[in-house]
């Protein structure tokens, strides 16, 4: 049962198209809702339609989280079918679901409420900072990458010969952004930087349960001046690739220098110290 909900998981790759990027880190639906006048007070009709608004926009978010992608044929409703733990985490993501905004105008004999309510995709943004998120909830869901295919000191190789050994005498770095502009990188809930031999660097496994590993960003002055995350000297790559697993493929290089600076630094990749930048064409 536990490797069915893993693999439900790992397929989880594009969110929402209703992400945007105004606001990259939740997903937003707008209720309405309606009360008359006819069988209650004017305050009483009031809330009434506010409330039934609320209920709608839960069944909204409710109908979009069941509506993402896992393969071309399968969404996470069906995974909610197949597995009754799925289903009750998916669901317990309405309880972290936060009102935007809400008003309410009569016209006539009736009032009309619409409210706008959200869930958080990940822990970024000021509305998401203490509330539950996607990302933290699917996480322990995903696949851990065993231990023989991550990337090792035996990995680095003759690449160690073409790295910057003057980066020795620099400040070290505090944490890691990828500029995945260049090829075409959605946000997505498992994102692994690999080698082009399969080598993992960076995935969820890399940070315990309960920390926050997955951050986006929409631009690269944007992820540098998110300090709290990746600190005030973040190693910034640009040049990578992508398979066709949608990982994120680093030449190696690219892969020698992350894992070298990584481990001088005090293994920032372990504390979720990485910013993933997409374009705006991406979302």
């Amino acid at each position: 049962m536990r490797m069915s909900i893993r693999v439900f998981f790992a397929a989880i790759v594009i969110m929402n198209p209703l992400v945007s990027l105004g606001d990259i880190q939740s997903l937003k639906v707008t209720g309405t809702g309606v009360g008359s006048t006819a069988t209650k007070s004017d305050v009483q009709a009031k809330l009434m339609s506010l409330r039934a608004a609320r209920i709608d926009a839960q069944r909204k978010l409710l109908a979009k989280i069941e509506g993402v992608q896992i393969t071309g044929l399968t969404t996470v409703k069906d995974a909610m079918v197949e597995n009754d733990l799925v289903a009750t985490r998916i669901k317990g993501m309405l309880r972290g679901a936060f009102e935007v905004s809400s008003n309410a105008v009569k016209d006539g004999n009736y009032w009309e409420g619409r409210v706008e309510m959200a869930v958080c995709l990940t822990s970024d943004g000021a509305q998401c900072r203490n509330q539950t998120n996607l990302a933290n909830i699917a996480k322990p869901f995903l696949p851990v990458t065993p231990k023989a295919d991550l990337y090792s000191v035996q990995d680095i190789d003759t690449a160690t010969d073409k790295v910057d050994n003057n980066d020795n005498e620099k400040l070290p770095h505090t944490g890691l952004v990828i500029d995945t502009r260049k090829i075409t990188m959605a946000p997505q809930l498992d994102i692994r930087i690999k080698t082009s031999k399969g080598k993992e660097l960076y995935g969820p496994g890399y940070v315990a349960d309960g920390k926050d590993w997955l951050h986006w960003a929409a631009s690269v002055e944007q992820a540098i001046s998110s300090t709290k995350v990746i600190g005030s000297n973040p190693l910034i790559i640009t040049e990578l690739k992508v398979n066709s697993a949608n990982e994120i493929i680093l030449a190696n290089v690219a892969a020698a220098r992350l894992f070298t600076e990584n481990l001088n630094a005090g293994d920032f990749l372990a504390e979720g110290k990485v910013i993933f930048v997409v374009s705006d064409n991406d979302l």
